[in-house]
């Protein structure tokens, strides 16, 4: 398993600037809730597109079980599956609940090694069209569930995952969908 359950989700990739503080909502030992905001330089079409059909091509690869983020797609459709895909070898990350094109995405399950804890989660990408030709992202991430582990305790890092992807997701789609 790439980099040992995904080194341990609590890598951080200082490479990628960060122009949002993400929030931890609350936590508790049975779960937590973050959400956080961000504004993308391009249409509300551009972002959900580089969220949904070119996830592949923005998702950082140290946050993948096989190590390359190009395996990584979202069938953005009811019952679809956001998984990552290398020959054989697959993971389910989350599964598609709801599809509003351009404007909602629900997302369920344990994202990464969040799967082994028995936990269940459901995220949320609200876009909302901000000024002329900007977007609006909310993330929102809530999970809760049975672990014999103090899921308080994953709440920092899942944040700055969270940050980190969506920090990637923005520099690609203003850099190469908004330039179109």
């Amino acid at each position: 398993m790439n980099t040992l359950v995904y080194g341990a989700f609590a890598l951080t990739s200082a490479s990628i600037s960060l122009d949002v503080a993400a929030e931890v909502v609350d936590s508790s030992t049975q779960g937590f809730t973050i959400e956080f905001k961000q504004v993308i330089n391009a249409s509300p079409t551009d972002v959900y597109g580089g969220l949904t059909d070119k996830v592949g091509q923005w998702w950082l690869d140290d946050h993948t079980w096989f190590g390359n983020g190009e395996n990584m797609q979202i069938d953005a459709r009811a019952g679809g599956c956001f998984c990552e895909i290398l020959g054989s070898s697959q993971t389910q990350h989350l599964q598609v609940s709801m599809v509003i094109p351009n404007q909602f995405v629900r997302l369920l399950g344990g994202l990464g090694p969040l799967q082994g804890e028995g936990v269940s989660g459901v995220m949320e990408w609200r876009l909302n069209k901000f000024e002329e030709a900007s977007t609006e992202l909310t993330v929102f991430y809530r999970v809760g569930g049975y672990t014999p582990n103090d899921l308080s305790q994953w709440a920092p890092a899942v944040e700055s995952v969270l940050q980190q992807q969506m920090a990637a997701m923005k520099a690609f789609v203003e850099n190469e969908l908004g330039a179109r």
